[in-house]
């Protein structure tokens, strides 16, 4: 009980007061978005809300060991999932993506996100530094990215398959590889272009053309984009007020309480409301980078830390962009904030991992100090 308190205290609650306010923030917006339907919507994000804090507290009071001693198991459990949920999962939002566990429904494909970097980090972690220059070495790395990307392209989810490849890179990229090696990735991704292009769904090159002139279909591919920056432009400064949203609550805005719940923020909170999300999630960012590279000794610690805050910061991001018309529509959530359980106990996770480094290294310091003759 002693040990169980102790670690309470310790862990860094400047981060778990930040996560806080914005799935506060979160379930404000669901409950003005989803006000016509009742509380059916806020209670069930509220119950899905108790469920990752207990969830982010659990892992974080688990040593970081633990995890990455079981980091390959881990990621062929994340596999197997992501392969029931392709051939025998139900079909949500045009992708057979979801399965039942134990009447949850889950997204494998988001949860697997954790696992990948696990894994790879795990890899790197076992290796020499020096080894990191011979290309044949990061086949097996590759091998890991690639298994799961194009398991979820074919679902298709085009959006996560995105992001989950982008982690791979930032995992490359903070452990340390060669930066020709990311130009070589780049030229095979300019060759194989047509190839990934014609890969597409007819309805995903649709997305994709409509971000370059969304006015071309109005009221097809390019309806979602151009509400939203109706939305968000009509918010002004200040807002139009919380619940009197007009493009929101006359149900102009589509995917209000799910993928576009930042514009239905820009609407009724105006630009401070926005800014005032956008630093919640700098401050995150920052917060958990310093964690993260605080961790000198653990290899395996920096690398999980630095990807896991990565994803977080860089989903919200995608999210924001796509909403005003900076990238195209891919369908992901805004962190913490928009509606949903897989991604939001997912982020839940990463979360939990960030404190359990933080906790396992400073409780590996302080053992450290006591050994010292001096404390004897």
């Amino acid at each position: 009980m002693n040990d169980f308190i102790y670690k309470l205290k310790n862990l860094h609650w400047t981060l778990i007061f930040l996560v806080f306010f914005l799935s506060l923030v979160g379930l404000v917006m669901i409950f003005s978005a989803t006000k016509e339907e009742g509380l059916t919507a806020t209670t069930s994000q509220l119950m899905k809300l108790l469920l990752g804090f207990s969830i982010m507290f659990a892992v974080a009071i688990t040593n970081i060991n633990f995890w990455q001693k079981y980091s390959f198991l881990l990621y062929i459990i994340g596999i197997s999932f992501l392969v029931y949920a392709t051939f025998y999962g139900f079909i949500g939002k045009g992708s057979r993506r979801w399965i039942n566990l134990l009447g949850i429904n889950i997204q494998p494909s988001e949860i697997m996100k954790i696992f990948l970097i696990l894994a790879l980090a795990k890899f790197f972690d076992e290796r020499k530094m020096e080894n990191f220059k011979e290309y044949f070495f990061l086949l097996i790395p590759i091998f890991l990215i690639i298994l799961p990307f194009s398991i979820i392209i074919t679902q298709p989810d085009l959006g996560t398959s995105v992001v989950l490849l982008s982690l791979g890179i930032v995992v490359f990229f903070v452990a340390g590889i060669n930066f020709r090696f990311f130009i070589f990735c780049f030229l095979i991704f300019l060759i194989s272009s047509p190839l990934l292009w014609n890969s597409l769904h007819q309805y995903q090159r649709q997305r994709l053309l409509t971000f370059f002139d969304p006015y071309k279909d109005p009221l097809g591919a390019g309806y979602h984009i151009i509400q939203s920056e109706i939305a968000i432009g009509s918010g002004g400064f200040l807002g139009k007020g919380w619940l009197k949203g007009t493009q929101s609550h006359l149900d102009f805005l589509p995917e209000k309480k799910t993928d576009f719940i930042f514009s239905m923020l820009g609407e009724e909170f105006g630009f401070l409301g926005t800014i005032s999300v956008i630093g919640l999630f700098i401050l995150i960012y920052i917060t958990g980078y310093m964690i993260s590279n605080s961790i000198e000794k653990n290899f395996f610690s920096k690398v999980v830390g630095i990807s896991i805050i990565t994803n977080f910061f860089l989903s919200g991001t995608i999210n924001m962009a796509m909403v005003m018309g900076l990238t195209p529509v891919v369908g992901i959530p805004l962190p913490l904030v928009s509606y949903g359980g897989s991604s939001m106990i997912t982020y839940f996770f990463g979360f939990g991992l960030l404190l359990s480094i933080e906790l396992s290294h400073k409780i590996h310091k302080e053992d450290n100090l006591m050994n010292l003759p001096l404390f004897r």
